[in-house]
């Protein structure tokens, strides 16, 4: 995996706890409004392309929780390698 890969990622990760957080211990004012719309268009992006990549992961044998997370999580960023081994 490369470095933009492994830091994308992270940001993503990131993200991801920030916006947990906001969920239950919401900011204050717009910003815990933007964050928490941020948070739920990746989410729902992240969603859809699980969808439409189900059957193939099922297919490569890839379809364990960990990886449904991830793809929750950094969405192309780690189903595309999977889909390339």
């Amino acid at each position: 995996m490369n470095l933009f890969v492994k830091i994308n990622k992270f940001m993503f990760l990131v993200l991801f706890a920030i916006f947990i957080v906001n969920i239950f211990v919401p900011f204050a004012g717009a910003v815990g409004q933007w964050i928490m719309w941020i948070g739920l268009a990746v989410l729902g992006v992240h969603l859809l392309e699980l969808v439409f990549v189900y059957k193939k992961l099922q297919v490569g044998g890839h379809l364990s929780i960990q990886n449904i997370l991830w793809i929750l999580v950094a969405g192309i960023l780690h189903w595309k390698p999977l889909l390339r081994e």
